[in-house]
């Protein structure tokens, strides 16, 4: 198969709401005009509802009841609504395949996000920008669960029996891997060229101008991720954080391993988000 026809399934691919799209242009832009985007938020009930019940989450801690999107906006701010509007769009965009642990997927999708946004202010990035592009970093391998679901399937068994390289696994069985699908529909949802290259080099940011920092905030927050998954050692787990991503983003690994305990919790109470 080649990544073309992936894309040529015009039936199977994901659709996201016209606000959504808005939102994800709107990365791009400066003049925004958040009065009338707050209003087409409003419109959509589905995303308005969800929206507003991460917002009144504890996770957000706000200190009334928000009740419509014009007081999330004014309460939590824009970047942060927008975040939450363009996660939910996307999480919901996903049909439910046969097989596939669809929450499982969108779970870990979110811990990567919320590390993503917790290294960014280490990082000195944009905190909101690195958390959506940790929860859109692996879209390509739900994308070909859904145009080929048993090759899909036949290499998350490998992956689950201790085959680690799935890059390798889906280039040798289908033809292309998770990360370049990714980058595709990133690229065809119109997200911004920052997030693009981030998807296509959260494996291996070296490659990238060093001066990336979002591809390796997303490669920091895939490491720390995948050890914890079969670590408790916090302090092991920092022993094998890749150097290049801390150097690029001028992190020193003592103060990083000093508040890695900080990140235990960061998704509590956003399990709304993939619901």
């Amino acid at each position: 198969m080649k990544l073309e026809e992936v894309f040529e399934q015009t039936h199977k691919l994901p659709t996201i709401p016209k606000v959504v799209q808005e939102l994800i242009d709107s990365f791009s832009k400066d003049d925004i005009d958040i009065e009338t985007i707050a209003k087409k938020i409003a419109l959509d009930q589905v995303i308005t509802a969800k929206v507003l019940r991460l917002a009144n989450s504890a996770h957000f801690g706000a200190s009334r009841q928000i009740a419509s999107v014009n007081e999330a906006v004014v309460v939590l701010g824009f970047n942060t609504v927008r975040t939450l509007v363009v996660a939910s769009g996307v999480t919901g965009a996903f049909i439910t395949t046969p097989g596939f642990d669809r929450k499982r997927f969108w779970k870990h999708s979110l811990r990567v996000a919320t590390l993503a946004k917790w290294l960014s202010k280490y990082g000195k990035y944009n905190g909101e920008i690195a958390f959506t592009t940790g929860m859109i970093h692996s879209i390509g391998e739900m994308l070909i669960h859904i145009v080929a679901p048993e090759l899909a399937a036949k290499i998350d068994q490998y992956v689950e029996n201790g085959a680690a390289d799935r890059v390798a696994l889906e280039t040798n069985n289908i033809g292309f891997d998770y990360v370049m699908v990714g980058e595709e529909l990133a690229r065809r949802w119109n997200f911004p060229l920052e997030i693009q290259m981030a998807i296509k080099f959260q494996n291996t940011p070296s490659e990238q101008d060093p001066s990336s920092k979002l591809s390796h905030i997303l490669h920091l927050a895939l490491h720390i991720a995948h050890d914890e998954e079969n670590s408790e050692d916090l302090l092991a787990l920092a022993s094998r954080l890749p150097l290049t991503s801390l150097d690029a983003l001028e992190l020193d690994i003592d103060t990083l391993t000093a508040h890695l305990v900080e990140t235990k919790d960061l998704a509590s109470g956003m399990e709304e988000m993939i619901g």
